[in-house]
């Protein structure tokens, strides 16, 4: 697993906006919604992050490595997860009841015939003179 890293400009960029949001989130909007006192820990790593991303961005590489890492494995879980909800919980009742009302998708049967190939009409040749 191959991740890319960023030129200057982009570590500059991921520093300050994983600052911004260690601020926003662990600073200011959890101990707010749930009422606890506002730490100190989340404006220290953000000052951190800040202020490495404005001096030596290119000291970020590591860190920005890690969290794709990490990113590209929750990315991974998570595709597997939704897809997996979305068959189990809309495709697989969907299709209990087409079942139910004796609904064909394919509109044929398997033991039909050899193939669900719906085979076009033939066109005239004069029809592909202007076909629009």
């Amino acid at each position: 697993m191959h991740i890319e890293i960023p030129d200057k400009k982009g570590l500059r960029e991921f520093g300050l906006i994983m600052g911004g949001m260690f601020i926003a989130l662990f600073g200011l909007f959890f101990p707010w919604l749930f009422g606890f006192t506002f730490p100190l820990w989340p404006w220290i790593l953000a000052g951190v992050l800040g202020g490495l991303a404005l001096l030596v961005p290119i000291f970020l590489k590591p860190i920005y490595r890690g969290w794709m890492f990490i990113a590209l494995i929750l990315g991974w879980i998570n595709t597997r997860l939704l897809l997996a909800l979305v068959f189990y919980l809309m495709m697989t009742p969907m299709s209990l009841i087409m079942r139910l009302f004796g609904k064909n998708a394919m509109k044929k049967k398997p033991s039909q015939l050899e193939s669900y190939r719906n085979l076009p009409h033939p066109r005239q040749p004069k029809q592909m003179e202007h076909p629009f």
